[in-house]
């Protein structure tokens, strides 16, 4: 028994011809594609693993952009450290605790502001 080549394969065309070319009909319309979007055994098979799922749900779905101008900012910290102020109030037990240093570092990021404000005022009139 002789054994053949594994690379057999097409190599080249000797005949050509004009029917050969068209393999399409240039008119009518062609069928319509059909890929569902929704593909629930795509979610089974692919569940995202942790790492994929815990930045997803810490970060928020739409960001403001004002948020990201420096005064927004300030107000947005100030108005979150009153927030937890009054819930450091109304909380008690270990809550209270969570809340107050909720507001610490809050209070920190504040102050932290205007150091920087400050230092940018220094060097404007320098």
């Amino acid at each position: 028994m002789r054994i053949k080549p594994l690379d057999i394969g097409l190599e080249s065309i000797s005949r050509w011809r004009v029917e050969d070319e068209v393999h399409l009909p240039k008119e009518g319309p062609i069928a319509p594609v059909f890929l569902p979007l929704y593909r629930p055994l795509e979610e089974i098979i692919r569940r995202p693993s942790l790492d994929e799922r815990l930045p997803r749900l810490m970060q928020p779905s739409t960001v403001d952009p004002e948020l990201l101008e420096p005064a927004k900012l300030t107000e947005a910290r100030l108005d979150a450290r009153s927030l937890m102020t009054d819930r450091a109030r109304h909380a008690a037990g270990s809550d209270r605790a969570v809340f107050q240093q909720a507001f610490q570092l809050l209070d920190e990021g504040v102050v932290m502001d205007e150091e920087i404000r400050s230092a940018l005022a220094e060097l404007l009139r320098a």
